[in-house]
């Protein structure tokens, strides 16, 4: 009961004394440090921070940007040495490779010429013999002019060939596989197979129409060009 009487004693006080004198009223009673105390200690806290500090916990010293130097660059131009690659070691030049593989530039292999193509008519003989490229192909028998007519003696050369032709002179006789060797003289097949064999046309040369038909293949295979037409005696 006293304790009670005592606080608020102290709260009438209080509020009828004026600020300072209240504080130190409240700091007495309550034995707390005062106001003056506190900025004191304050005070003295300060003063230890400032103390200073010893020199080997001293901060290094950063150097200004300035103070700092860039590396020296050399302007002279450097010369690179490339390895030296031995003689042995040293690749081959792909020479044969490149024109294996048709190179433009490498060296091309000649085309061989065609063959050539003989056909050899005699007229003593009534025969027709065929060789390609020296080798005998065919042996066979033929009609030639018979008398009042004639087959021009000499060599020729294919001038033009018809699969199918008629004669504008002999009452337009067939006249298949023709190959014309000079002016209107031909190698022709002929129906009359039963004459094969001696001279019974008016000047062309006459043949089965079957072999009239492989001549006309070879010609065509192997070219005019290189085929020799030679009528003998």
């Amino acid at each position: 009961m006293k304790a009670v009487l005592v606080i608020l004693a102290l709260g009438l006080l209080l509020a009828l004394a004026p600020p300072a004198r209240a504080q130190g009223v409240v700091a007495t009673a309550t034995g707390a440090p005062t106001v003056t105390e506190l900025g004191e200690a304050a005070r003295s806290d300060v003063a230890l921070a400032t103390v200073a500090a010893p020199p080997e916990m001293s901060p290094p010293s950063v150097a200004t940007p300035g103070a700092l130097s860039a590396p020296a660059l050399s302007t002279t131009p450097q010369t690179i040495l490339s390895p030296t690659v031995p003689a042995a070691l040293a690749p081959a030049a792909p020479a044969t490779q490149a024109a294996s593989i048709g190179d433009p530039s490498g060296p091309l292999e000649a085309t061989p010429p065609p063959p050539d193509v003989r056909v050899e008519v005699s007229l003593s003989k009534q025969r027709m013999v065929v060789s390609v490229a020296g080798v005998e192909r065919h042996a066979w028998p033929v009609s030639t002019a018979r008398k009042g007519y004639r087959t021009p003696l000499g060599t020729y050369r294919p001038e033009r060939m018809h699969k199918r032709y008629f004669s504008r002179k002999y009452d337009n006789a067939p006249m298949p596989y023709a190959i014309f060797f000079h002016r209107g003289w031909a190698i022709h097949g002929t129906n009359a197979i039963g004459r094969l064999g001696r001279p019974a046309s008016h000047g062309c040369v006459r043949l089965h129409p079957g072999n009239a038909k492989a001549l006309f293949a070879i010609v065509s295979q192997y070219g005019r060009a290189n085929t020799h037409i030679i009528v003998v005696r």
